[in-house]
């Protein structure tokens, strides 16, 4: 009887411990099978501006409905007037793999394809859905989940700033350096991006200095 009691204690253990090594080897694989983005920039032939910093911050938020739109508003303005541009990404995965990634212009990225490294997707998403709740009774139907300010490499993150301009359904300003508190690229032709929440649906928004930034 005791035997019988060791030998099923011992089979109960080996198939928790298999368990427990099937769990593992499938999120190691699915972390392996995930690219972490070392670089990305955006255009035509040689007029490409350098995105890598913006597109991480898109992924991290989930983009919108899981993707992320390559076009000029959401990669932070046109380097190539009336070329087709395209989104190039340099990745590498788990097993130190690197791969480039291709999307024309007009495509979209699937967030779940990428990792961010030293970013918690997850807490953000978490901590984004409460602000965004928090902007809904605040704001009633808008709220705005992230502001970029400059140019590629050289940009300021103003959300919190977008946040405290907004009034209840939308926001207006005029972009400069003056209402966007300071002058993070001096002498550069700056760009204003503003993913919001509208009304249930993500958008986002891309506006010239010396121009008004009018959501909706």
């Amino acid at each position: 009887m005791k035997t019988s009691n060791r030998y099923g204690t011992f089979l109960a253990a080996l198939i928790v411990v298999s368990l427990c090594a099937t769990i593992f080897a499938a999120r190691t694989a699915g972390q392996d099978d995930r690219w972490r983005i070392m670089h990305a920039d955006y255009g035509y032939g040689n007029r490409r501006t350098d995105v890598t910093n913006l597109l991480r911050q898109l992924i991290a938020r989930g983009g919108v409905n899981g993707r992320v739109a390559v076009n000029n508003q959401t990669m932070g303005g046109d380097p190539a007037v009336g070329a087709d541009k395209s989104l190039q990404i340099v990745a590498r995965n788990g097993r130190n793999e690197e791969q480039q990634f291709n999307y024309r212009e007009g495509a979209f990225v699937d967030v779940n394809m990428f990792v961010v490294g030293g970013y918690d997707r997850d807490r953000d998403d978490r901590r984004g859905d409460r602000d965004g709740d928090r902007g809904d009774r605040d704001r009633g139907d808008f709220s705005v989940l992230l502001g970029f300010w400059g140019v590629q490499g050289r940009t300021a993150n103003v959300t919190d700033l977008l946040r405290s301009m907004a009034r209840r359904g939308g926001l207006t300003i005029r972009v400069n350096n003056a209402s966007l508190g300071g002058d993070p690229a001096p002498g550069a032709d700056k760009v204003l991006i503003v993913i919001y929440q509208f009304r249930g649906s993500q958008q986002a928004t891309a506006v010239r200095e010396g121009n008004v930034l009018a959501i909706p």
